[in-house]
């Protein structure tokens, strides 16, 4: 069994040159012995990169930019930078006041930092920065949010949830961070060359370059991403609870936090460990896709909950999803955007199959079959049209502010393509929206 991390750190697959891992960056600060260690972490507002750039390839790659950026403006001498998801971690050894960093402009941030003492065995040290980490990472999201907070150091930041969100926004902050760190954890094998450092068994998003250069003309782009990771999907139109969601699964949690019933640390840390189980739940599911589209075909790990790549063919990739979801089955549910090569420029392809992933998400949980896999191209048939316009009619009822909404912004953005899927009857209410 291989280590989880390595030294020298390897390169954060998908960021620029230079960056490094920080799981490999923690597990040598667990290595190195106890003591004191300063903890800062810096997220983004990911979504809202990719929605004002309408490409999600461009807004995760513009986050990940301006991370190096803000790390590049850190006092380099005290500081370590490394990097995973849309996160940088800052690290310094022993009892510093919090970075001092400059962001620039185009990508909105947010920031948090702590202290943490490490003590007892090199296990134990690891789960100690593993918390913290997730810890400054909530702190973080939440003054990413909601600027008005001016305390940086996590804990009276979390502290003040209880007055600033309510039960289903508490739980969506405590399932919205990442706790892949360190890779795929005690009694699972660490990432093998290529394969990305923090979900092993995944080609890393680093040798997509490679894939795509040596891709057949016959072949197709794919897209994946799981349907409702954070509140799970019901059944249309009877509303039956189809999978569960990272933050319907935390619900109590939260709940008994903001009523005041539980102590603060230890709902943490059980919030953590739920955590821990949904990531590695994530991770089965992204490799039964992974796995399936193999030798023939190669996925990446360039999503956070996703994959892109390439396949051979339409069916060997609707093989590959309804494998992996029927393994998950009632836990998590892929979605796969399609869309042949044809020979075609690759941005205006992965543009298409990212059309035909949101085809998916507007269909999830109707039972039809391209709520599993759309190939671009082919128009919708009538149910199908009528299940689409449906959710997108009520987003467009629901307002501004609507958990999902950014469907409808994509959507609108899009209106041409969608009239090319539609059938005719349902242009006319389609233009309305």
């Amino acid at each position: 069994m291989s280590a989880a991390f390595t030294w020298p750190p390897r390169h954060a697959a998908g960021f620029p040159a230079g960056c490094a891992d920080t799981g490999d960056v923690l597990g040598r600060i667990a290595e190195d012995g106890g003591g004191t260690i300063t903890l800062a972490v810096v997220t983004s507002a990911l979504r809202a990169s990719v929605e004002a750039s309408g490409d999600h390839d461009a807004g995760l790659r513009g986050v990940r930019e301006s991370l190096a950026r803000t790390a590049s403006t850190t006092d380099t001498g005290r500081w370590t930078a490394s990097y995973y998801g849309k996160d940088l971690v800052l690290t310094a050894s022993g009892v510093a006041p919090p970075p001092r960093m400059r962001f620039g402009e185009g990508t909105r941030h947010g920031w948090a930092w702590d202290r943490v003492e490490l003590g007892g065995s090199v296990a134990q040290r690891r789960e100690s920065l593993l918390a913290a980490c997730y810890e400054v990472s909530m702190a973080a999201r939440l003054r990413r949010d909601r600027p008005e907070i001016e305390e940086t150091r996590s804990g009276p930041v979390l502290d003040g949830v209880p007055r600033v969100l309510d039960p289903a926004q508490a739980a969506s902050l405590l399932a919205g961070v990442l706790v892949r760190p360190l890779g795929g954890g005690e009694g699972l094998r660490g990432a093998a060359p290529g394969e990305d450092p923090r979900l092993p068994g995944l080609p890393s998003a680093d040798g997509w370059a490679d894939t795509v250069t040596g891709r057949s003309p016959t072949g197709c782009y794919v897209v994946t991403d799981v349907h409702d990771i954070e509140w799970g999907t019901l059944r249309r139109p009877d509303g039956a609870r189809l999978t569960e969601g990272n933050a319907h699964q935390l619900l109590p949690l939260a709940e008994e936090w903001l009523a005041g019933r539980t102590d603060p640390a230890k709902m943490l840390g059980e919030a953590y460990r739920l955590r821990l189980g949904r990531e590695t739940e994530l991770l089965e599911h992204l490799r039964a896709l992974s796995d399936t589209v193999r030798p023939t075909g190669r996925l990446h790990a360039t999503l956070g909950d996703g994959l892109s790549g390439l396949a051979p063919d339409v069916a060997t990739v609707r093989a590959a999803v309804t494998a992996a979801n029927l393994r998950a089955e009632g836990r998590m549910h892929s979605g796969a955007g399609v869309t042949r090569l044809v020979s075609m420029d690759l941005a205006e392809t992965r543009e298409r199959a990212h059309f035909s992933l949101h085809v998916t998400k507007t269909l999830k949980g109707s039972g039809c079959p391209e709520a599993a896999v759309h190939e671009y191209g082919k128009p919708l048939g009538a149910q199908s049209a009528a299940y689409a316009q449906d959710f997108l009619t009520r987003l467009a009822r629901a307002g501004a502010g609507r958990a999902g909404r950014h469907h409808l912004t994509h959507a609108r953005r899009w209106r041409d393509r969608w009239l090319e899927h539609l059938p005719s009857p349902a242009h006319g209410e389609f233009v309305r929206l």
